[in-house]
């Protein structure tokens, strides 16, 4: 028979998690769920200086990790400015085309941004998001 504490599951606010972990960086992005473009785990309006998740997540891996790749997007917008950080960011994804690959999975700033997060999730975040 099953005892009420092996029903509790933990959980974790997505929603807090998110804003939490883009104050720990230091930005002022806000943060919306469910307005994801195409098959993207999450996606990064530049202009607006918004990070968009999807609502569901399979893992809470996956969505830390969803998060901090958008922040490394944010990151390169403060540093860089938003016209200019489109303005490579654009001409990344037209180097890719060129060279036969996708616009988007194939940018230098996606690759780059895949990378920091998936680093920094094992540096900093493995450990607290089990």
């Amino acid at each position: 028979m099953l005892k009420l504490k092996d029903l509790l599951v933990e959980r974790i606010d997505y929603e807090d998690t998110a804003r939490m972990l883009v104050k720990k960086y230091g930005l002022r992005s806000k943060v919306r769920f469910g307005k994801v473009k195409g098959q993207n785990e999450a996606d990064y309006d530049w202009i607006k200086d918004v990070i968009n998740l999807k609502r569901k997540y399979p893992n809470v891996k996956e969505f830390v990790v969803s998060v901090l790749h958008e922040i490394d997007h944010a990151k390169m917008r403060y540093k860089m400015g938003a016209k200019k950080y489109e303005h490579e960011y654009t001409m990344a994804g037209q180097d890719a085309v060129e060279k036969g690959g996708d616009f988007h999975d194939d940018n230098f700033y996606e690759e780059q941004a895949e990378k920091w997060a998936q680093n920094e999730y094992r540096r900093k975040w493995k450990r607290k998001f089990k």
